[in-house]
Parts: C-alpha cells; structure tokens; sequence
C-alpha cells in the first residue's frame, strides 16, 4: 500500500473516533438567561482584561427635594391705645350682691365701664376674622375663666378657634355658667364650689357667660381664627406681636360701646400705631343688650 494511502485511512479514522464520542453536553443555563449568559461574558472579559484601578467613592447625591426651611417668624407689631372722649357711665356695686350669701362680703364694684385719664380698659382688638392668610393651629395651652367674688374674670379675653377654655369656679358659693351666642343658648350648666372645671370651646364668634343665681356676673371669650388679638389694659393700651407684614382691617369691640374698625398697614421694622376713639354714645352692641338694666 503506497504512503499516501496510509496517511488517508489515518485520517478517516481519526474523523470516526470523534464522530462516535459526540458533541458535549450544553451546561444547564441558570435562571434569568440572558442575564446569566452576560454575566458569565463579563467574567470572561474581566479575565482577559487587567483588573481596573479601584474607583474613588463618589461623594453622596442630594435627594431630589430638600426639606423646606422653616418659616421665619413674623416681625410686624400693631401698637395703640382706645380712648373714650365722652362722659362714662358711673359704676357701683350691684344692688342684689348684699342679698347674696358669700357674694354680699365684698363690695365690689361692677367693671362694664372702666376708665383711666380717659382711656378705655376690656377693648378686645384684633385683625378682623379671615384676614390673615394661613392656617393657624389652636394653643395647646387652655384659656382660662375664673369666677371670683362672684364676677368673671377676666371680664373679657381672646382665644384661637379650637382653643380649650377652662371655666373654674374660685368661689364658696354655687355659681350657674349659662352661655350665649348672640341670643342661642350653648350650654347652662350648675357648677358647685369646689367643682372640676368645665373645659368648653367654640369655633367662632362672641360667647357671652352670665350667671342665673347671680345676674350681674358676665364674661366675654372672643374667638378667632387667627392669634392676632389683644386686649386693652388699665391705660387703654394693647400691643398685637409677631404679625406678618401686610394691609389688614382692624376691629376693636367692647362690651357696652361695641364695633369699630381701621385700615393698618404692618410692616416687619416699625410698629404700626392705632388708636380707637369712643364717645360714649354708642348703642350697646346686639351680643350684650341691657348688661345695666335694674343693676342699681
């Protein structure tokens, strides 16, 4: 047989050998395919390839909205005086107070009209109700009503819508919280000496306390849906802090005078300067008529 056909069946049976062992197995591909199939050519590649120098850390990303600053407070003050020009109504004690028992030991003076060098005291001044922009969350702490030598005390005060009121009985003597708004009863309730406070709030408007047993006591909690509010002192002062600057309308009401008003214009470096003026002739305001009527 010549060489070159040796070297043919050589061949042949080489070819043979590697047809009858057969091609092998795939390995089993892992879950997620094509995921897997890249993981494994970046492996490849990472070996054929030098190992990159380690990255310095990056440094950390803002998030995509920042908290808000918080809002700086208000600097704006309303400053002023009220003032009644005309003659006052004279004040005495109360004549049904000597057949009072515990109330006829003191002779206290009734306060519906209080004056000093012609200044007017228990004026509530506020920025007029929806005035303000924003919402403004009630106190956690309670107001408080107290009655005392059987007369409310304070005469009159301010309170935020929601505020709680703690109405105490100081006196050794039964007393008979009865409450109005305008002419409707809100709640009439017999508080003993000694008894738990009724803690009560309201919404909105001016909510007049009277007594049953003793006719002359009344108080006056004025409610708003806002803290800009004060109330005039023994000079006929009061000072309403940390307004925001702005153009509001101002009310000042009392009791027996009732309703005025005035443009203001608060600015957060100068106190902006009020005054109200009375003449003592007003008609009584509708949630208080007929306070003196048989009084003395």
């Amino acid at each position: 047989m010549h060489r070159r056909d040796l070297v043919s069946l050589s061949a042949l049976a080489l070819a043979a050998l590697t047809l009858g062992a057969g091609c092998p197995e795939e390995p089993t591909r892992p879950a997620g395919g094509a995921a897997a199939t890249s993981s494994a050519a970046a492996a490849a590649a990472s070996a054929e390839k030098p190992s990159a120098p380690p990255k310095a850390p990056e440094a950390p990303k803002a998030t995509e909205q920042a908290a808000a600053p918080p809002t700086p407070e208000a600097k704006g003050t309303i400053k002023g005086v009220v003032k009644l020009t005309g003659k006052p109504v004279e004040m005495k004690v109360p004549a049904a107070r000597k057949d009072a028992p515990v109330c006829q030991d003191k002779d206290v003076v009734y306060n519906a009209v209080v004056i000093n060098d012609g200044k007017l005291k228990d004026t509530l001044v506020r920025i007029a109700v929806g005035g303000v922009q924003g919402s403004w969350k009630a106190p956690d702490a309670h107001a408080v009503v107290d009655q005392k030598d059987c007369m409310y005390e304070p005469r009159i005060q301010g309170v935020v819508s929601g505020q709680q009121v703690d109405i105490k009985n100081s006196d050794r003597t039964l007393h008979n919280v009865h409450t109005y708004k305008g002419s409707e009863t809100l709640f009439n309730q017999a508080q003993p000496r000694g008894a738990e406070p009724l803690t009560k709030s309201w919404s909105d408007g001016i909510i007049k306390l009277t007594c049953d047993i003793h006719p002359w006591m009344r108080g006056f909690v004025v409610v708003t849906d806002h803290p800009f509010f004060a109330v005039s002192g023994d000079d006929g002062s009061f000072a309403i802090e940390k307004v925001p600057a702005g153009k509001y309308k101002l009310e000042a009401w009392h009791p027996r005078y009732g309703l005025k008003t005035a443009d203001v214009t608060v600015a957060d470096d100068k106190p902006a300067q009020v005054t109200f003026t009375y003449a003592g002739t007003e008609p009584e305001p509708a949630e208080n008529k007929d306070e003196l009527k048989g009084l003395w």
